[in-house]
This record gives structure tokens, sequence and C-alpha cells, in this order.
């Protein structure tokens, strides 16, 4: 009796299509995260909104606290 590649221990089928879902998402909410903060801190008056974003992409959920904890003194907005 043949085994199937499933049996074998080989990744197939829904694996593949779990993995792809798991790496997507781990490359998509860090870089939605990531422009939602640029935006806020462009929208805010600070000069270092791209290093916020950047910050944001790659140190994920610390540098997302440690931004909206420190948001509000970001930047000056004239009004």
């Amino acid at each position: 009796m043949p085994l199937t590649a499933l049996q074998v221990g080989v990744p197939g089928g829904p694996e593949i299509l779990i993995m792809l879902f798991v790496l997507l998402l781990s490359f998509v909410v860090p870089l939605v995260v990531a422009f939602l903060i640029y935006r806020d801190a462009k929208g805010r008056g600070s000069r270092h909104a791209l290093a916020w974003a950047v910050g944001a992409f790659f140190g994920s959920l610390v540098v997302w606290i440690l931004y909206y904890v420190v948001r509000d003194e970001v930047g000056s907005r004239s009004m």
C-alpha cells in the first residue's frame, strides 16, 4: 500500500495554505500599522514620521505601544 504525502510528513494542501496565510499576515499587519502611524505622526507635524513608521514596521508591538503612549507629544500641530 503506497503512502500519501501527508502520511510521510511532507507539507501539502492545507498546510501550505496556512503557512502562506500566516506569512502574509505577518507582513501585511505591520505594514498597515506602520502606514497608519506614519499618517498620524505626519498629521501631528512630526519631523520624524518616517522614523516612527520604520520603527513600527520592524519594532512591531513594542513601538506600537510606545507610539500610542507618546503620540500626544509627537510633533507640534500649529493651530
